[in-house]
């Protein structure tokens, strides 16, 4: 999977042993200013909060970018995951809730949809992330009453626990709340895993009322060379994923927006460099071990991409990336006409 289920393939290294993550190989980060056309890449006072609500430490070592490993768009690349690393960590989790509870009034069904025959699957999800959040983030914590709290530095959220949310009509909605990241239940069908439930409010470039219900093939179809590298192995994959050993992989794209709802359309031509951001995902898959069902969660971040220049590096492999991808897969991620602006920016970044 890549920008949630409709974007760029993904596959799988099968994993070596139990309770080790690979990470990105290491890049030299800096912790100097930057500057960009005569101004910082420091946004200025309430616009500075605005642009990086969503935004991940790209100076940290975890910092997350897909691109300076695999520069290829549509590749396999899963990695090991450890089960207490199964959700990264959250600063800005009220920003990303407030996102949440916006666009589910704004959208309604367009941003969350289930089959009734995932609930067994949303109950047992939402078991298994209550115990991972209480037991491996010390930021959550459950109260009398069976309510879940997050309490980060002057923040703190509360919701119903797992028993209410399990008891509800919809599991998997209340227990996408408690995390940043967006979640998707898969379950095996006639023609393969279809995607059966969704708390998709962060989609990238994609529409869950076109994918829900529908087999992976059908939903990878719109990216370029799917069907020819990776199908197969994505089958394979699925087929072969065990409970203990979960994987993550990252996904990448340039947009001209902060915002974390992208359902596609249009993109208007960008001609300003400082108008572009990074946005990462973040993805992970896990199965559950009593019904069988697949869990995909997409943790999406953005950042202006100025912030590349803090990376010793990263824009040189970005650069890479987008000057390898076809014609095709340049459409598909929505780039061509962010192009000029995306040029104007490489060219600018010559001389830094």
């Amino acid at each position: 999977m890549a920008a949630g289920p409709g974007g760029a393939g993904t596959g799988t290294r099968r994993p070596a042993g139990h309770g080790c993550t690979l990470k990105q190989p290491p890049l030299r980060r800096t912790g100097t200013a930057v500057t960009f056309n005569g101004n910082s890449s420091e946004p200025f006072g309430q616009a500075a909060s605005i642009l990086r609500r969503f935004a991940q430490d790209l100076t940290s070592p975890d910092g997350c970018l897909p691109f300076v490993r695999e520069p290829d768009i549509v590749h396999m690349g899963l990695n090991r995951l450890s089960s207490t690393q199964w959700i990264p960590r959250c600063e800005q989790l009220s920003h990303y809730l407030h996102n949440k509870l916006r666009v589910r009034r704004e959208w309604g069904e367009r941003v969350y949809a289930q089959l009734p025959a995932s609930l067994p699957a949303q109950r047992e999800l939402v078991a298994s992330l209550a115990g991972h959040l209480r037991r491996d983030h010390r930021e959550y914590f459950c109260a009398a009453g069976d309510v879940l709290r997050w309490s980060r530095a002057n923040n703190a959220l509360s919701w119903p626990g797992a028993a209410a949310a399990i008891s509800g009509g919809e599991p998997l909605w209340h227990a996408s709340q408690w995390v940043a990241d967006d979640l998707c239940i898969l379950l095996p069908g006639r023609h393969g895993y279809e995607l059966a439930a969704a708390s998709l409010c962060a989609p990238s470039y994609w529409r869950l009322e076109e994918k829900i219900g529908r087999p992976l093939d059908q939903i990878h179809r719109p990216v370029p060379g799917f069907q020819q590298k990776l199908s197969p192995q994505l089958a394979r994959f699925f087929d072969h994923l065990l409970p203990e050993y979960p994987v993550w992989r990252g996904n990448w794209s340039v947009v001209n927006s902060p915002d974390l709802l992208q359902r596609g359309g249009n993109t208007a031509e960008c001609t300003e460099p400082g108008a572009l951001f990074l946005r990462v995902e973040r993805q992970s898959l896990r199965r559950l071990p009593e019904t069988g069902a697949v869990v995909f969660t997409i943790r999406v971040m953005i950042n202006p991409l100025a912030d590349l220049l803090a990376v010793a590096g990263a824009v040189a492999a970005l650069r890479v990336a987008v000057q390898g991808m076809s014609p095709q897969e340049s459409r598909y991620k929505s780039l061509a006409p962010l192009r000029p602006a995306l040029d104007a920016f490489f060219l600018s970044c010559e001389h830094v």
